[in-house]
């Protein structure tokens, strides 16, 4: 699927040798049939991992044809590192060469960054990383100097005739292979079945197939004023108990979210089940209200199409021709799996579902399932986090030296405490860097901040004091007498008095309210990045997600 505005993992295949467009295509489906086989018990966050052969050959590009794929896995990194894992099992069968980026660019190297040669940086290791026979591949500037950029042809060339030279130290690549060493058993153990009471046609599509729970998820906690308003009518009958798989990750996501205010609630929608199941119903409304008409007619197809048109694809057959129509399929294939949005693509499939024969089986099936047998839940105490959990994550990814005891609660004034002293750090693309010099350190006086404050407060009502005494009933033509110098002097020391307890106030807020403004500004950062950042992000790694902060209904 194209990216969307989010994370988004790119490879490029290259081959060692040259192979014709056909050799490619029969690579292209062997490939993904490897994939399929590896990763069928595994859902994916946003798009699935699909190898595919440019459609139209770029003409500039002097390494065509070549094998290439774009991922968005949006907040779930596993996705990433999944991805990782299978590239190197398919360079154990395919003599390939693998180039991976991400938006952050050679994110393996940045996995590796404690162990890198002092030469490698973000600057010198264009095209000289590689994943090349089941080995991470670093081409060392002994063979390629950094002073000029390389070439990748030249790069292929290096990996191919010194394997042994151009393999990354031993240090960089264990530090991959930790990353993605517990797959494929990791699948399993990030997966969460929950039973939800859901609609038979819902149940019936998820029992199908149940990797369209990610499209579902992800529209419902994404859901904006318009789309919360469909939840209005929504149709909760006729409903059965259903297993559905999640990951934890959108188990968690569809926990934590909230069901709109449109949406009539009783007593049932204490019970888990009931819960959960009106909120993937309302996210199933939705999803398939956006396509009520063939895929084909869409806006994105005819786009697509013209671009094709425009490149020449057709190859100057006339429309209707039996070439023509042969590329046309072609084309349409090609649009569903790479090019079409998730949403569109997950409306399509349930579409077809939804006519097949499978479908009235399945839904009739389920029903007397719901009648006979007893469904139970997965434990989801994972969802709690322990000071420990917490202490062993902070130690191992930013190095912070923080320690919780297990019977002390994770309060506010801990949270942001912590958060507050990772933010004041400095960062490159070495890492955090913790060891700042003093003359680089801003310094706050909270105590010579108040008394300036102080002292302009008590200028301003000096000021008051003496516009009001100039216009008020005390001020004539003729001469002050003393009683009037006493009231002038009373009237001194209230407003002096005054000032002092404001003073004081404000020592006292300053004081008492840090956490408090850690935590505004942390929401005001929030609201400001959108889906995701880097406040959202750091406060997600450590279990609260974006809604445990902000109420989409109260912005306050």
């Amino acid at each position: 699927m194209n990216p969307r505005f989010e994370d988004t993992l790119q490879c490029i295949f290259l081959s060692t040798t040259e192979l014709s467009r056909e050799e490619w295509e029969d690579l292209c489906i062997s490939i993904n049939g490897i994939i399929e086989s590896i990763s069928k018990e595994y859902i994916w966050h946003r798009d699935e991992f699909r190898v595919y052969l440019p459609i139209v050959p770029d003409v500039n590009n002097d390494i065509t044809p070549c094998l290439m794929s774009t991922t968005c896995f949006g907040d779930n990194i596993e996705d990433e590192w999944f991805i990782v894992y299978l590239i190197f099992e398919i360079t154990k069968k395919y003599n390939l060469l693998v180039q991976v980026q991400d938006n952050d660019g050679d994110f393996l190297l940045i996995e590796a960054a404690d162990y890198l040669p002092a030469w490698a940086n973000p600057e010198t290791t264009e095209n000289r990383v590689f994943i090349f026979n089941q080995h991470l591949h670093l081409i060392p500037n002994a063979i390629a100097s950094t002073d000029a950029p390389l070439e990748l042809k030249k790069a292929i060339k290096l990996v191919t005739q010194n394997p042994e030279v151009t393999k990354a130290p031993i240090e960089v690549e264990q530090a991959v292979i930790k990353r993605i060493g517990e797959y494929p058993q990791k699948i399993k153990e990030g997966c969460h079945s929950a039973i939800l009471k859901l609609p038979v046609e819902v149940a019936t599509v998820l029992t199908l197939k149940p990797f369209l729970i990610s499209p579902i998820v992800n529209t419902y906690c994404n859901l904006d004023a318009i789309d919360a308003k469909l939840c209005k009518d929504v149709k909760f009958e006729n409903c059965i108990n259903t297993e559905v798989k999640f990951t934890k990750y959108l188990y968690a996501m569809i926990m934590q979210s909230k069901i709109p205010n449109y949406v009539k609630c009783n007593k049932s929608m204490n019970v888990k089940a009931n819960q959960l199941g009106l909120k993937v119903t309302c996210a199933y409304k939705i999803l398939t209200n956006r396509l009520t008409k063939d895929v084909y007619y869409t806006t994105e197809y005819k786009k697509f199409l013209n671009s094709l048109i425009k490149n020449g694809y057709f190859k100057n057959n006339l429309e209707g021709s039996l070439e023509y129509s042969q590329l046309l399929d072609k084309a349409k294939a090609y649009f569903l799996e790479m090019e079409c949005s998730v949403s569109l693509n997950a409306c399509n499939i349930i579409n077809k579902i939804k006519s097949s024969d499978e479908f009235h089986n399945t839904a009739e099936f389920l029903k007397q399932r719901s009648q006979t047998e007893c469904l139970q839940d997965d434990d989801d105490d994972w969802l709690n986090v322990n000071p420990d959990q917490l202490n062993d994550f902070l130690n191992s990814h930013y190095g912070k030296n923080v320690k919780l005891k297990n019977k002390d609660p994770i309060t506010p004034h801990i949270m942001t405490s912590q958060l507050t002293d990772f933010l004041k750090e400095t960062t490159c693309f070495e890492g955090i860097e913790h060891d700042r010099k003093e003359d680089t350190k801003i310094d706050f006086d909270s105590e010579e901040f108040v008394n300036c404050l102080e002292k302009m407060l008590n200028f301003v009502s000096n000021q008051n004091m003496n516009e009001n005494y100039t216009n008020s009933d005390f001020s004539s033509d003729e001469d002050v007498d003393d009683s009037d110098e006493c009231v002038k002097s009373n009237i001194g020391l209230k407003i002096k008095a005054q000032d002092l307890e404001l003073a004081s106030k404000l020592k006292l807020i300053e004081k008492d309210n840090v956490e408090e403004s850690v935590l505004k500004n942390l929401s005001q950062s929030m609201k400001e990045e959108g889906t995701s950042g880097p406040a959202s992000t750091i406060l997600r790694q450590i279990g609260i997600n974006k809604s445990d902060v902000l109420d989409s209904d109260d912005d306050e």
